[in-house]
């Protein structure tokens, strides 16, 4: 299947979409406040809804549906911005052309970015697919206020003339508590200023909630680099990881099947996903039994086995430290 370029090359939407139905004859459309934009064409159909919170943060929803493969460009100049992109669904490729990093986005992930300078993006989109992301634009010097003092960014964030010396990167996994906030903002139930508030309000709480996990994966910028083939082994080991939950494999016989070494798939597995291989494994399983406990009438003991706990009460414990409520008390709300 032949792959559609479409190339963009400036930061200011109205002349990318005039520059995109220059090119392959589309049809779009603008909307104003807040700032929504429509593009259709054979490839596919893309949907821009973007918000302006307060100054310097903006809400970007991103939805395409795509018929064709879809190779999509962007160059900017003079950039200065901090990005937190919530991945929703669909696959990607992305290579940053300044550092030559290649990123692999998939559900339930995140990327938190910095880019600076003169900056082209290159990003690879499957056909068949519907592709959903919700992106936090923020200006550096409002970003600086909100990294505390002990996050491993912080030395760095607040240094607002030179944040990096290079662009940086970071993706990790979307948690249990970063997805209530991302469904809130999907399904607002506000109009107006009201609205406006309460996406603020989660905006800011899901920067609160990935710099809390920045913190405690005690991550730092110069341990990105990664091989894409490391990334993709790094994800097979997290596939079969999550595939085997109730009977889950040592770190040694894990890295085996994934083809990569223990070593690099401990480190690496933190890089990518903010967290360890088990602290993976806990999260998911708390998660399926959270859906457990919402959506079937199971007994504690039979969700307890169901998510690979031998024990009821090693179960109950593990899920009250991640949510705050027993099991049963979380079931009564």
């Amino acid at each position: 299947m032949a792959t559609l370029q479409l190339t963009l090359s400036s930061s200011n939407l109205y002349e990318m979409l005039a520059e995109s139905q220059q090119q392959i004859d589309a049809d779009y459309q603008i909307q104003a406040d807040p700032v929504t934009w429509s593009l259709q064409q054979s490839f596919g159909d893309w949907l821009n809804h973007s918000f302006q919170l307060r100054e310097g943060l903006d809400l970007v929803f991103t939805r395409a549906n795509l018929r064709e493969n879809l190779h999509f460009t962007e160059s900017f100049e003079k950039l200065s911005i901090w990005g937190l992109r919530f991945h929703l669904a669909g696959h990607s490729r992305l290579q940053l052309h300044s550092n030559q990093a290649e990123i692999l986005t998939r559900p339930h992930t995140n990327m938190l970015g910095f880019m600076s300078g003169e900056m082209q993006v290159n990003t690879t989109y499957p056909a068949h697919q519907c592709v959903e992301m919700l992106t936090l634009v923020i200006h550096p010097q409002l970003f600086a206020t909100f990294i505390p003092e002990d996050c491993p960014l912080g030395s760095i964030g607040h240094n607002i003339a030179r944040p990096f010396s290079s662009d940086f990167n970071l993706v990790g996994h979307t948690s249990a508590s970063m997805l209530t906030p991302l469904q809130q903002i999907l399904h607002c139930p506000y109009q107006g200023a009201i609205k406006r508030t309460y996406l603020e309000s989660k905006a800011l709480e899901l920067i609160a909630l990935k710099l809390n996990q920045v913190s405690e994966s005690r991550f730092y910028p110069e341990d990105i680099n990664l091989k894409t083939d490391d990334i993709e082994r790094i994800y097979l080991a997290k596939e079969i990881l999550l595939d085997n939950m109730d009977n889950p494999l040592s770190l040694v016989a894990l890295a085996k099947q994934a083809g990569i070494n223990d070593f690099k798939l401990k480190r690496g597995f933190r890089q990518i996903f903010g967290t360890t291989v088990f602290g993976c494994l806990r999260q998911h399983r708390m998660e399926q039994a959270q859906r457990l406990l919402e959506s079937y009438d199971l007994s504690i003991s039979q969700i307890s086995q169901a998510v690979g706990y031998a024990s009821p009460s090693q179960f109950s414990a593990a899920f009250k430290k991640t949510f705050g409520y027993s099991p049963s008390s979380y079931r009564a709300l």
